[in-house]
């Protein structure tokens, strides 16, 4: 990155945006490396991003694993590419977490134990950083039951 010159000002990452990607029952089965049937749960902003957040819960009665990836459009120019997949890593949600009282907690996608070698920021909590219109996916590596549902929840502040 270039330094910046008299009279420019720096970009900041302030702008809330966040969503959700819903992997519902086999509509979301993914496979390592391709970005066929993934589930948006964050969509970069022009000039790129700031995952802060980033959880899940599910009514599923099983275990599931949930792998995360970034799709890329855009090379460090802007200029567009043939998209490709970044993988991130598998989170495991244990069975009906954050929909029982036995299993009330999320799981936390940025917690350290699941995704290694994330960047962590002054306060030591980890984050994604999204180049500009990167598409932040979600997909089970096996169908869900039939009918059950994982939700995973991304928020984030977008450059300006």
């Amino acid at each position: 990155m270039s330094a910046l010159t008299a009279g420019q000002i720096p970009r900041v990452a302030n702008i809330p945006n966040g969503g959700v990607g819903i992997i519902a029952a086999s509509a979301n089965t993914v496979t390592l490396g391709s970005n066929t049937n993934g589930a948006t749960c964050y969509t970069a902003g022009i000039y790129g991003s700031i995952v802060r957040s980033l959880t899940a819960v599910t009514d599923d009665t099983v275990t599931i694993n949930v792998q995360l990836y970034i799709y890329r459009t855009k090379d460090s120019s802007g200029a567009t590419v043939t998209g490709y997949v970044i993988p991130i890593g598998l989170v495991n949600v244990p069975l009906s977490s954050g929909n029982t009282n036995a299993a009330r907690f999320n799981v936390d996608f940025l917690d350290g134990i699941n995704i290694l070698g994330l960047q962590i920021d002054s306060q030591g909590k980890r984050y994604i950083e999204l180049m500009p219109s990167d598409v932040l996916k979600v997909g089970a590596i096996a169908n869900l039951s039939s009918g059950k549902s994982c939700w995973v929840r991304a928020e984030g502040k977008d450059f300006q």
